[in-house]
């Protein structure tokens, strides 16, 4: 989800011209009237600005009259005077024949090497400012043109430096109707390829949280340990932790379609010497890679999401996603149970490697690259090879190394976590949460089986999981009238912390409900109807938490929250893996009353995080270094 702040950019700047918002509709026709008039020059919005790095960036200055000479000026430094005559460029003036014989009136924009290749040290909304102004640029002064196929294109010229001295390229950008942006494909395709991917996740979650039912008989069919035939949930859980950080780049590098269609493989074939072998040892290392490919389930379908849907459509897909993490989660438990119960722990290893190949087979038939600027780069290569001049996309001139976003991806989430207040509150509450869903697993088989239930009926009783997902799912629609109520009131722009109301509201009823619960869960005393109703309340809440974490963080921080959504992400893993390994001896030891209210007491401690940012967010915001800088006027 790198560049999914940049697509929605993209998105207001050029493709929904309906939809731009009044600061965006001033910036865009003052853009217009400076060229066209020739009155002051265009000065990009973060010119003199600071970064949250201290540092200063390029800009394009776009106001000079066409025909004339034009500057691109580097933002002077303390020691201007000895570098002004490098960091001045000249633009001039195209005044070739276009194809069709008329005056281009193209712009010959000359771009310095700190344009194409920004240093890692810059900040990725300074970067994409860059690249805005140039996407911006393109789509001004851009001329449609047309190949053989009649697909059209926007095409501008342009003098750049990407090392090897200055050359005439020819940058090239979408129109606005172009069938082969993702954003113009048809409903029925875009919602094709979400739910398959939606199926990744499914089958991931389905592996993972059968774990823990699948001990009651993993043990003697391997041979080993409760808690070490636990480690075939921590192992997997620690790779799914840590694997985004590397995918997320390298989806930026080759596109989102290679990386599915590659981890599903691997993943078929990993389960295989778990249907075979009793090496327990064997099993472990194939679950720990198992989890690396399984990752893209919990960290792609985001991105692949914004790649297709714009902000104002992507509610109902996220919450197809979101509702399918918990639904995923309760029939997950629940039919690994059974089929364990019924014909033996291996056939529910040999189950999830049918369906493991049912997604091979899907994802091949289904899935397509949906990152805008990988398709459009390959449009460019194309045209390149068919006219024999160099055409490139604005995001190839900003192209790095794979290693250099990596090492951005795998410095700033652990860096956010431990800097930035907002973070860590938010990691630890969701962390806490969503660990307390495996842990519960433990938690629900005990209570149920002391009401006389075998051990797959007890499971079954994680279907509690699958309404709670609908009944938070309902409660969103209320959470988006009332974001919608305070964008109003803000001048079209709500505070990210318009996104936590129904968020707290689950806060206080996770612990509540878990109180009712430990104390409900009594066979003989209370029927056994009471304690699954509080469990419905207890993951209803915790559902309302997760998606408020989510689109607070990518409201508050932005181009930032790749970042901070895999800070809250690790945490949340990483949790999720350990607490399992523990939670039976602790339900058993203290008592199923004593233990479940230890945990609604932290719960409870930690459901203050949102209240606090509802209230003193502003200020938290004002003090970060990173969201001062996003949010000045807020």
């Amino acid at each position: 989800m790198v560049r999914q702040d940049q697509d929605d950019q993209l998105e207001k700047g050029i493709y929904d011209d309906k939809d731009k918002s009044t600061s965006s509709q001033a910036t865009t026709s003052t853009v217009i009237e400076t060229i066209q008039q020739a009155e002051t020059p265009y000065r990009s919005k973060y010119l003199d600005e600071e970064s949250p790095m201290g540092e200063k960036h390029d800009t394009f200055d776009l106001g000079a009259e066409i025909g004339t000479s034009r500057i691109l000026s580097r933002v002077p430094s303390s020691t201007k005077s000895k570098s002004e005559s490098r960091a001045k460029r000249t633009y001039s003036n195209d005044n070739k024949q276009n194809h069709n014989g008329n005056e281009s009136g193209n712009i010959l924009s000359r771009m310095t090497s700190s344009l194409s290749r920004i240093s890692t040290s810059q900040t990725q909304a300074h970067e994409l400012d860059l690249e805005e102004d140039l996407r911006r640029h393109v789509s001004l002064h851009g001329k449609q043109k047309h190949d053989k196929n009649d697909n059209g294109i926007l095409e501008d010229k342009a003098i750049v430096n990407l090392g090897d001295g200055d050359e005439e390229v020819i940058i090239v950008d979408w129109v606005p109707d172009d069938p082969d942006n993702p954003f113009n494909w048809p409903s029925v395709r875009k919602y094709a390829i979400l739910l398959t991917c939606v199926f990744i996740t499914f089958t991931g979650t389905v592996s993972l949280v059968g774990v823990g039912v699948n001990a009651e008989w993993g043990t003697s069919y391997f041979n080993v340990s409760r808690e070490i035939f636990l480690l075939q949930l921590t192992m997997p859980m620690i790779a799914i932790a840590f694997t985004p950080m590397a995918l997320a780049p390298l989806s930026e590098v080759i596109g989102r379609n290679m990386i599915y269609q590659v981890t599903s493989v691997i993943n078929l074939l990993l389960f295989i010497p778990q249907c075979i072998s009793k090496n327990h040892d064997g099993v472990l290392a194939a679950r720990f890679f198992q989890g690396s490919m399984m990752s893209v389930g919990n960290s792609m379908v985001g991105g692949t999401v914004a790649d297709m849907f714009y902000p104002k459509q992507r509610g109902i897909a996220m919450g197809v996603f979101s509702v399918m993490i918990f639904t995923s989660q309760g029939i997950g438990i629940t039919s690994v149970g059974w089929i364990s119960q019924k014909f033996g722990i291996r056939w529910s290893y040999i189950i999830q490697t049918i369906a493991a190949a049912f997604n091979v087979i899907l994802n091949i038939i289904v899935l397509r690259e949906t990152r805008s600027d990988v398709l459009l780069s390959r449009r460019a290569k194309k045209l390149t090879k068919q006219t024999g001049k160099k055409h490139m996309c604005v995001a190839d001139l900003q192209k790095k190394s794979f290693f250099s976003l990596m090492r951005v991806s795998l410095i700033r989430p652990f860096l956010y976590l431990f800097t930035e207040p907002i973070v860590t509150a938010l990691s630890l509450w969701i962390g806490f949460a969503w660990a307390c869903v495996f842990m519960f697993g433990s938690s629900v088989i005990l209570v149920f089986q002391a009401y006389g239930f075998n051990t797959a009926q007890a499971a079954s009783f994680e279907i509690t999981l699958c309404i709670a997902a609908f009944i938070g799912f309902g409660f969103q629609f209320h959470q988006d009238k009332l974001y919608r109520t305070s964008a109003k009131k803000h001048n079209g722009k709500a505070p990210p912390e318009a996104r936590l109301y129904w968020a707290a509201y689950g806060g206080l009823m996770f612990p509540l409900f878990c109180f009712i619960y430990a104390w409900t869960g009594r066979a003989g005393i209370v029927h056994w109807a009471v304690p699954a109703v509080c469990l419905i309340g207890c993951y209803t809440g915790i559902f309302m938490m997760y998606t408020g974490v989510f689109t607070y963080l990518a409201d508050a921080y932005e181009v930032y929250s790749s970042s901070a959504q895999a800070s809250h992400s690790f945490v949340r893993n990483l949790f999720s893996g350990l607490f399992p390994l523990f939670s039976r001896q602790m339900y058993k030891g203290m008592g199923y009353q004593y233990a479940n209210t230890l945990v609604a007491c932290v719960a409870l401690i930690l459901s203050a995080a949102p209240f606090l940012l509802i209230f003193y967010g502003k200020k938290l915001r004002q003090k970060s270094k990173v969201c001062s800088t996003l949010y000045k006027d807020s």
